[in-house]
């Protein structure tokens, strides 16, 4: 007669070393899920938008798992909190308006005569005059707020100067606000003269911007997450044991 005994203590030592493992290779497999994430909507973005920046392009962060809080997070960086609507990307995101933006809220605070109406935005105009990435220049943004003197506000660190100029300012120009609801040919918004008193538009004044979502941020954020997770936790997991002491 051949009796065979099992003993279930090393097994169940065994259970306990790898479930000891678990809160490491689940925070591990998340954070890694969590960098091909971002990696996917920087794809993404490149994608979608036209000649991002290298500053919108290095907009995402990561807010990394640990073993007690086993949450990675992938958004924005800078907002008020994790998830505000605020950051100047997200109306790309959710669709519908936007925050004002740094100048606009200047251009607000200036005379009357010569300011952007409260609650109103400037988007550029036919005479706005575009970076390498389609952006309005910021020389020429420096040059409406210097001349409308809006650079009253304390802690304005802007640079006045256009060093798009040779690092000359050209205070020279003569900018002109026409303001809604005025009596006039010309569209509400910021001209500036040039030769034989001839005006271009550098900036229109609109009631309301609106964008229509574009940004399938939280529909790749999911899809890589269902993609990525198994392969990625049983990867953590074999590590967490191979290298546990």
């Amino acid at each position: 007669m051949v009796t065979i005994k099992f003993d279930p203590s090393s097994v169940n030592r065994a259970f306990e070393d790898v479930a000891k493992q678990i809160p490491f290779a689940t925070s591990l497999a998340l954070n890694r899920t969590a960098q091909v994430v971002k990696e996917e909507l920087k794809r993404e973005m490149r994608s979608i938008f036209d000649r991002p920046t290298p500053f919108v392009m290095d907009s995402l962060r990561i807010i990394l798992s640990d073993k007690k809080s086993l949450e990675a997070k992938v958004w924005f960086k800078n907002p008020p909190n994790m998830w505000d609507k605020e950051h100047y990307l997200a109306p790309q995101v959710y669709g519908g308006g936007r925050p004002f933006k740094r100048f606009e809220q200047l251009l607000q605070n200036v005379h009357v005569s010569r300011s952007l109406p409260r609650g109103w935005f400037a988007i550029p105009g036919p005479a706005a005059r575009k970076d390498s990435y389609g952006n309005m220049s910021r020389g020429q943004l420096v040059q409406i707020l210097s001349a409308l003197k809006a650079f009253s506000e304390v802690g304005y660190t802007m640079n006045r100067r256009d060093k798009g100029m040779g690092g000359r300012a050209r205070n020279n120009l003569q900018y002109v606000v026409i303001q809604p609801g005025r009596n006039s040919k010309l569209k509400p918004g910021v001209w500036v003269r040039g030769p034989n008193n001839s005006l271009s538009q550098v900036l229109v004044f609109v009631s309301s911007v609106s964008y229509r979502k574009r940004f399938s941020f939280f529909e790749i954020a999911h899809r890589v997450m269902e993609r990525e997770m198994p392969g990625q936790f049983d990867k953590a997991l074999q590590y967490a044991i191979a290298t546990a002491r």
